[in-house]
């Protein structure tokens, strides 16, 4: 027989055992002698508590048809038992009858308590006294009650604190964001983490140590801006998950698939049940149940670990009845966010067994986000933007946010760390980039001089006052017209702050302006990390015309939120997984030098938050000294005008005038590669798009190349010996 119609059949059996047993307890004899000697025998052995006996019948049945919903029919059976047994027993404190009675002639009392009650209510009353007693009965209805429906009397105490605590500091819940919309799930006020199979531990928050306000001009924001996350409670929700944990082995069996739960793990949104399966059991014939236990688990999706790396076990991600917020404020507060070996901390959230999930951005050392509209990808960079400014002031960090949209990162215009406004210009945004890769070879060649190996090293020479050599430098030199810089100066500035360039569309820039963006990002994210430059890419399509070979080879350290399609999540992370999620903020993380993602709940910040700390650096504003020397927003400007004079040669027609000063090297460079395409120009020579098409319309007027062929690179028509005699006879022509 079918395993689940046994279990209903023998939930029909408990229903009507238990209707018989009610009817027996009634004064009105409609069940025949046995049944009036079974009723007699109940109230005798339980007293009142008998009237519960017939309730365990129906409890048995609803778990048997699964409508016990939160309450295990474990539970309700220990629910039960303890009711039958201590509701006599508080009435035979109170009232006190006589045991043993006289059984010929039962009193009213004694027929109220019972047998087995009054016997215990006595002889506890006669060891430790009637309050003794009285203690001794709360402490087990409250055991029976903690071990069943998460409910003591200290919980009463416990609400009744926090109601004032909620009236002050109001959840961030009520205000969501665009990028993390509402859905069916509420969120609870829960913060229990559970290991172990079914053993639940309560994490309880620890104080904060006792700090000091900063003072009037201080760089880093208070704490007290963000919102605080809800108190540790119990959770309600362990019934609840440990059906689920039943139903997913009822259903298994159901497809013949034999398994055992051997762990679980309770995070903020999902719960991971770690299943062994039985003896021949295919890991892949489990994979191939996502769908039918999703629709038994009555889950919007789940995603199935085949096997746990390490475990020879199969996770079973299910999303928890009740989800619980991360809020930032949590995080940066930790000891973890304190860790004083992190240079630029990020915090991402909490990971399943509820730890906290920061990470240090120069060991990353750039980071790629991907996900879907609605995802939660633009709250996890607020957060990241958060944790970085709590982390450092606007002296050791400096950020450049580049946003196509026009509307995310706009917020952050009042943010002293930005070294420019934020930019939305698709030409401006690839100039800004290319001014990083200047940055950063200007910042390689003072390391060089100074024979530090990286940016700490330097920073420490800095801070030790040793004597440095510094360059002597113009505009020329800050927008790449004069490539080398005179080290013959002594230096005179400050510490090299982190740069942090943040990108929150790349796929607007790369439909635009990807000759120009490529290059530069491909060189930063090679060779940037040691001199303090790191990328932070997102984008909410990941296809491989926007995620490029190029840079997912440069980007080893990813965040996958909620996608449409398998393709994407391997576009993301190369394996599937990331189409499973949830959605608000729920995403796959790769640590940089693993293989496998770890699941994280990120962390949210509202709006409200963000505004509350712009406020505080606009009213901090005043307090803020410009740093000397030229700054970033006009070194961009200074490579923007360089560029533009670099271009303006060829404007003449191609053959009117003089050729551009760069044509014998994209000749030479055409040659050697045997083909020739504005793209190749890009790349090679690092010019404009305007630029490199005019050189090929020279080099096609000049007979080095052949004519257009639709999209396909030109044909080369000379070598380099030819190319001698075309230079030579073209300059004879245009000199005569």
């Amino acid at each position: 027989m079918n395993p689940k119609a046994r279990q209903e059949l023998v939930g029909i059996a408990a229903l009507l055992v238990g209707f018989f047993l009610g009817l027996t307890l009634l004064p009105v004899a409609l069940t025949g002698s046995w049944g009036r000697t079974i009723g007699n025998a109940l109230w005798q052995l339980f007293g009142v508590g008998a009237i519960v006996v017939p309730i365990l019948g129906v409890g048995w049945a609803l778990a048997a048809f699964e409508r016990l919903g939160a309450l295990s029919w474990e539970r309700a059976a220990v629910l039960g038992t303890g009711l039958v047994l201590l509701i006599p027993y508080g009435i035979a404190l109170a009232i006190g009858p006589t045991f043993p009675p006289d059984y010929t002639n039962w009193t009213r009392s004694e027929r109220l308590v019972g047998l087995f009650p009054g016997f215990l209510a006595n002889g506890v009353q006669g060891a430790i006294g009637t309050a003794g007693a009285v203690l001794a009965g709360v402490f087990a209805l409250s055991a029976v009650g903690a071990l069943t429906i998460g409910w003591h009397p200290l919980t009463l105490l416990r609400a009744r604190a926090r109601a004032p605590a909620k009236e002050r500091a109001p959840s961030a819940v009520r205000s969501a964001p665009e990028d993390m919309p509402s859905d069916d799930r509420r969120v609870s006020d829960t913060a229990v983490r559970r290991t172990a199979y079914g053993a639940q531990r309560t994490k309880v928050k620890p104080a904060p140590s006792p700090k000091s306000p900063p003072p009037p001009g201080s760089q880093i924001p208070p704490i007290e801006l963000l919102t605080e996350g809800p108190l540790a409670v119990e959770d309600a929700d362990a019934a609840q998950i440990e059906d689920m944990g039943r139903r997913l082995v009822t259903t298994l069996e159901t497809f013949r698939v034999g398994a055992q739960i051997i762990n679980k793990t309770v995070g903020p949104v999902v719960t991971r049940f770690e299943l062994e399966p039985g003896r021949g059991v295919k890991v892949g014939r489990v994979s191939s149940l996502a769908d039918d236990l999703a629709l038994a688990m009555r889950a919007q999706s789940l995603r199935i670990v085949a096997p746990i790396p390490g475990k020879a076990a199969i996770g079973i991600e299910v999303p928890n009845p009740t989800p619980r917020l991360v809020h930032v404020r949590d995080l940066i507060d930790s000891a973890e966010f304190r860790r004083a070996a992190r240079v630029l901390p990020v915090v991402l959230g909490r990971n399943l067994e509820g730890d906290e999930v920061v990470d240090d951005l120069t060991k990353m050392p750039h980071l790629l986000i991907a996900g879907a509209t609605g995802s939660g990808k633009s709250v996890c960079i607020n957060a990241i933007i958060t944790s970085l400014v709590y982390a450092h002031g606007p002296d050791k960090l400096k950020l450049l946010m580049i946003d196509p949209k026009m509307v995310e990162l706009s917020m952050y215009s009042a943010l002293p760390h930005l070294g420019l406004p934020v930019v939305t210009s698709h030409h401006k945004a690839a100039n800004v980039l290319k001014w990083a890769v200047w940055e950063m070879e200007r910042r390689y060649r003072l390391l060089h001089a100074n024979h530090a190996r990286n940016i700490t090293d330097f920073n420490k020479k800095v801070e030790t006052k040793a004597p440095l050599k510094g360059p002597r430098e113009t505009l020329a030199t800050q927008a790449g017209i004069q490539k080398e810089l005179p080290f013959d100066a002594v230096y005179s500035g400050g510490i090299l702050a982190y740069i942090v360039l943040i990108v929150d569309e790349l796929a607007d820039l790369m439909l635009t302006v990807q000759g120009e963006i490529e290059t530069p990002l491909a060189v930063l994210a090679q060779k940037a990390r040691a001199i303090g430059i790191h990328l932070m890419l997102a984008t909410q399509r990941p296809s491989v015309n926007v995620i490029t070979g190029l840079i997912k080879a440069n980007f080893p350290c990813r965040i996958a939120f909620r996608v449409s399609a398998k393709v994407d999540s391997r576009t993301i992370l190369d394996q599937n997984g990331a189409e499973t999620l949830l959605g608000n903020g729920d995403m796959l993380f790769l640590p940089p030098g693993k293989s496998e993602p770890m699941r994280v709940q990120g962390a949210f910040i509202s709006t409200d938050e963000t505004e509350k700390l712009m406020e505080w650096y606009k009213a901090h504003a005043a307090a803020a000294v410009a740093a000397p020397g030229t700054s970033i927003d006009e070194q961009v400007a200074a490579l923007e005008k360089a560029e533009k004079e670099g271009e303006g040669g060829g404007s003449q027609e191609p053959g009117a005038g003089e050729r551009d000063p760069l044509f014998r090297h994209a000749a030479e460079v055409c040659i050697q590669n045997q083909l020739g395409s504005t793209s190749l120009l890009q790349r090679r020579m690092s010019i404009g798009y305007g630029r490199a098409a005019r050189i090929i319309d020279q080099l096609e007027l000049a007979g080095v190349l052949g004519p257009a062929n639709g999209s396909k690179p030109r044909d080369v028509l000379v070598g380099l010996e030819e190319l001698d005699d075309l230079t030579g006879r073209e300059g004879a022509n245009s000199s005569s």
